[in-house]
Parts: structure tokens; sequence; C-alpha cells
């Protein structure tokens, strides 16, 4: 139920930013919401279930004087329904639907060494290519992996590192062996 919640207020949201033609504002303006309420003062007032809506409500409108009424009345609809706690989790699927929208695909690579700029510029360049899709790369170092890549894009995983390769070639030779 705490997935399609999420999902809907994101989506409430995006339909609107999209109407209106602000999403990377409204991005821009979720990214200084998600800061402030990353403080441990700020989180412990809005979980606080003991501390009126109204109050709430009257907090965020001082807190977020700077932000678009868009945002604004959307944070004191989320203080209304009780749902603030979400709040992080609505802003991360908020982000996966404008880049969406925008048609950018986030990838993650791990890889032993780090991929100097060259090699980033060509991989981005092949993934484009085979996606269609402009790709936002995540790079990262992981030494476990021995040579080659991992390459996470969604929920898909393409594991080419010597590590996987190397295992493979264990489980094979053992079952050979019996």
């Amino acid at each position: 139920m705490k997935i399609r919640l999420v999902r809907r207020y994101a989506r409430a949201l995006f339909r609107l930013a999209l109407r209106w033609q602000v999403l990377r504002e409204v991005e821009a303006e979720l990214t200084v919401v998600e800061q402030v309420f990353a403080e441990e003062e700020v989180r412990a007032f809005f979980d606080n279930p003991t501390v009126a809506a109204t109050a709430k409500k009257a907090t965020i409108l001082r807190l977020f004087g700077n932000v678009s009424s868009l945002v604004q009345n959307f944070l004191c609809f989320m203080a209304d329904k009780r749902r603030l706690g979400l709040l992080p989790e609505v802003i991360k699927a908020y982000r996966e639907l404008v880049k969406r929208e925008n048609n950018i695909l986030e990838v993650r690579v791990v890889t032993a060494a780090p991929l100097n700029e060259e090699d980033k510029r060509q991989l981005v360049g092949k993934l484009a290519e085979i996606t269609g899709k402009t790709i936002e790369l995540y790079a990262q170092v992981d030494q476990r992996t021995l040579g080659g890549l991992i390459i996470q894009i969604g929920d898909k995983l393409i594991d080419n590192s010597v590590t996987t390769k190397l295992a493979m070639l264990k489980t094979y030779m053992l079952s050979k062996s019996m």
C-alpha cells in the first residue's frame, strides 16, 4: 500500500508540474525540501503525531516561503493527509518520472579501476545508441570485480566482471569433475 501511495502522490505532483511546464523547477525545489527534511529536528517535528496539521502547514509556509505555491500546496496537502513521512520516497519517485519524461536513463557501472573520461564517453555513447535514451552514468569502483564491468540499468544487471566469470568457470569445472 505504501508504494501505491508514494506513486500516487508523485504522479499527482508530476502531472501538475507537467501541465504548468515547471518540471525542472519543481524538481529543484524538492531538492531544497529534501535537504530541510533531512534535518533531525525538522523530521521529528513533522513526524510527531501530536502536532496539529494546521501547525505543520504554518511551519511549511514559513520554512518554504521561497518555493512555488505548487510545492507549498503539495506539502500542505500531504500534511493534511498525515503523509509527510512518505516525502523522501515521493521525491525519489517524482525524479524518476521526470527522467522518464525527459528520456533519461540512469545507468550504474562498477569497475575494478576508475574509468577514464574517454571510456565513460564511449560507454555512454554505446548505451545511448542501444537504448535510444540519454544516459546518466554513475560509475563506481569495486576492486573485488578484478576486471571487466557490471552494468545496472533499472532492474537489469549485466555482470561481465572477471570475478563472476571465474565463479562460473569454477562451477563448470566442479560439475564436470564429478
